[in-house]
């Protein structure tokens, strides 16, 4: 099989970002966000902020996003007034690269009411320096049903490590609350995880 010029380029860049193998047109690309919190029933290396009596995140048993076998999924439940709750993890240092950044997760809906909403952000960080690049900010989410969504933004020169979190966030207005259903979350620097495609702009996947 010849490979063009850019796939070549890219499958570089991957050894070099990760030290491991790109395969042309598979999803193969190394996940830097481990997730196995998920599915052993704890929340093993995900950092949880603003939590209260009213506002947790827990690991739900019997149900499980569309994108990756499995049986567990986060669950964000945020009851209480004008609360941000976080669900974040950040990659090792030395692992983030100057290039493009893929990403994708699986969200469901429970709640969103009286000022809740929930978003995504992604940073390329700077051991010391703080954030240089960033998706943006993602949302308002609010999907019915398991949905996978996907996108890519460039992570600038410099990038020491990425940072991932998800915000279940409500306002200070009585009966807000904003809960929501987080699986199978994917950060690599090789090819999106369901496609092989990168995208412009966050896409969603119904599955």
């Amino acid at each position: 099989m010849r490979l063009s010029k850019r796939t070549a380029l890219r499958c570089s860049a991957t050894l070099l970002a990760l030290g491991s193998l790109c395969a042309v047109g598979v999803a193969s690309a190394q996940n830097l966000v481990l997730n196995p919190g998920f599915e052993t029933g704890d929340l093993t290396d995900w950092l949880v902020f603003g939590q209260g009596a009213d506002s947790d995140v827990f690991v739900h048993a019997d149900d499980n996003g569309p994108s990756a076998d499995g049986t567990h999924n986060a669950f964000m439940d945020n009851h209480a007034l004008a609360v941000g709750l976080t669900l974040k993890q950040s990659t090792a240092a030395g692992t983030g690269a100057a290039g493009e950044v893929f990403y994708s997760f699986d969200l469901k809906v429970g709640e969103q009411a009286n000022s809740g909403v929930f978003f995504v952000e992604i940073f390329a960080e700077q051991e010391g320096g703080g954030v240089i690049g960033s998706s943006g900010l993602l949302g308002n989410f609010a999907p019915a049903e398991w949905t996978a969504y996907e996108g890519s933004f460039v992570a600038p020169e410099g990038t020491d490590f990425l940072t991932i979190q998800f915000m279940a966030n409500t306002g200070a207005v009585d009966g807000a609350l904003s809960t929501m259903h987080v699986d199978n979350v994917n950060l690599n620097y090789g090819v999106t995880p369901a496609t092989s495609r990168s995208w412009g702009s966050t896409k969603a996947m119904y599955r």
